[in-house]
């Protein structure tokens, strides 16, 4: 086997699953830390989040990231199609694969799911394997006319709601910043508290519920940066639907807001 081939074969080997303690690392670190992380609310949330991520070592998106794995792990666990896989043994870079695929195709997802576990695929032929299977359900991009309409629409029903908060005006944000809508904090407050992200807007109707998944990960993702997360759909059926996923997902209802304004 000639040098190239050989340092090729063992970067493969280092991507299967179950081949390194790091591999299982997030999983025991996030099995730690969410004792410590529980009846933190509002406010103290990020500041303990960062406190729990120090004593153990860690930076806190290393942290957030084993908590959301963990999250979507355990929301796997009664599925009779996965049992007696070992996803928490899986690179946490995998279970972010598939719980992205699992956002818009369930089916494909748990499938993927099995694979992995049975060493099938690497985590870079997980994450192209998702990619493709997203190209092929044609989630087409959103227009920035459209989704400049549809914020000159919601802005001012958020305006009125929180009349008496500061409106971030910055039409641009630092790269570590995430990405959102629309942010309001309390008076002369230093950080921004409440952050609203709009559910596509799509051309195509489909691609709601198509991509539904996808937007309640982020608002759940927010939820740890921000205290309170809004997520704005066009519809009562798409609130409904965002409830029901929630649900079957093992995620609470008022894990976020989600708010109803309609075209």
């Amino acid at each position: 086997m000639s040098r190239r081939a050989a340092t090729s074969h063992r970067s493969e080997e280092r991507n299967r699953p179950g081949d390194s303690a790091r591999a299982a690392h997030w999983a025991k670190l996030a099995i730690a830390a969410r004792p410590r992380l529980e009846g933190l609310r509002f406010g103290n949330r990020e500041a303990g989040l960062k406190e729990v991520a120090a004593g153990f070592g860690v930076n806190p998106q290393t942290l957030r990231r084993a908590l959301a794995a963990l999250k979507f792990v355990e929301s796997l666990d009664g599925e009779k199609f996965l049992k007696g896989l070992a996803l928490r043994a899986t690179p946490v870079a995998a279970i972010e694969h598939i719980a992205r695929w699992h956002a818009y195709d369930r089916a494909a997802a748990l499938r993927a799911a099995r694979r992995l576990s049975a060493g099938d695929y690497t985590v870079a032929a997980l994450g192209a394997a998702e990619r493709a299977a997203r190209a092929a359900a044609r989630p087409a991009p959103i227009g920035r006319s459209i989704l400049h309409r549809c914020r000159l629409r919601v802005g001012p029903v958020l305006k009125r709601q929180f009349s008496g908060f500061e409106f971030d005006r910055r039409s641009g944000r630092p790269s570590q910043e995430p990405s959102v809508d629309f942010r309001f904090r309390p008076p002369g407050a230093a950080r921004w508290t409440i952050a609203a992200i709009i559910l596509g807007p799509y051309r195509d109707a489909r691609l709601y519920e198509i991509r539904l998944g996808d937007w309640i990960v982020r608002a759940l993702g927010l939820s740890a940066i921000y205290e309170r997360v809004i997520l704005v759909v066009p519809a009562a059926r798409l609130k409904q639907a965002s409830l029901k996923w929630m649900r079957a997902n093992g995620i609470g209802e008022d894990a976020f807001d989600i708010q109803i304004i309609p075209p």
